[in-house]
């Protein structure tokens, strides 16, 4: 199940390239390589100036933030602050094409961490976080799509939402990963989990689309 997020990540990465957001497979092709790279350079400098061992204290709150921060937060700023910095296309664009990158990331980061802080690999982050994680990168893509260059109320509008929903769906696979750590009731992650995944796969990308698909129309409204 370790290698199905880099399958996954690849055959998606092709496949959306070639949607309205995105139409440039080259492109597409270019920011998840250079995800990849950000991964491996991530990777490299965790195995050779961190430890891999965490000892638990049983705290939510804290094991979250442990989690949290090296999982999330610095990926997040190593994948974000660079796009941002060095590629001269709009804002807009920018932050609609930031999964990309995500899914060469965490096609490697992913593997890694599993492997690297657990000794045992039981099912769930063979099976469940792989998806999980996949998931967290759809809402990207799909939340982010939503961010138009247009200045109309209802653009501003989706592009408000966007954001903290992002953050929120962001965060979500490691409040369910900490949640499974410390032994909760596995109705509460399992539940999380599939409203994570119907979220992520389906309500999300449906979104975006009929918005994508109703943006067209508008435009032609508007020039009359």
């Amino acid at each position: 199940m370790l290698i199905l997020f880099p399958a996954v990540a690849l055959f998606f990465t092709n496949g959306f390239s070639r949607d309205v957001l995105f139409p440039n497979k080259h492109a597409a092709c270019f920011l998840a390589f250079l995800g990849l790279i950000l991964g491996a350079l991530f990777c490299t400098i965790d195995w050779i100036f961190f430890l891999p061992v965490h000892f638990a204290v049983y705290n939510y709150v804290t094991e979250f933030l442990s989690l949290l921060i090296p999982e999330t937060v610095i990926p997040f700023l190593l994948c974000f602050v660079p796009f941002m910095i060095f590629f001269r296309e709009s804002f807009a664009y920018k932050i609609r094409t930031f999964a990309y990158i995500l899914f060469g990331f965490y096609a490697v980061q992913l593997p890694y961490f599993l492997i690297q802080r657990y000794d045992v690999l039981p099912p769930f982050l063979l099976f469940l976080r792989p998806v999980l994680q996949l998931g967290m990168c759809f809402s990207a893509y799909a939340l982010f799509s939503l961010v138009k260059q247009s200045a109309s109320g209802k653009s501003i509008t989706m592009s408000v939402v966007a954001f903290p929903l992002f953050l929120i769906m962001y965060c979500v696979p490691t409040f369910i990963e900490t949640a499974w750590f410390l032994g909760a009731d596995a109705q509460i992650w399992v539940t999380l989990s599939i409203v994570y995944v119907f979220l992520s796969f389906l309500a999300f990308p449906i979104l975006a689309r009929a918005t994508s698909k109703t943006a067209p129309a508008r435009q032609v409204q508007e020039q009359e």
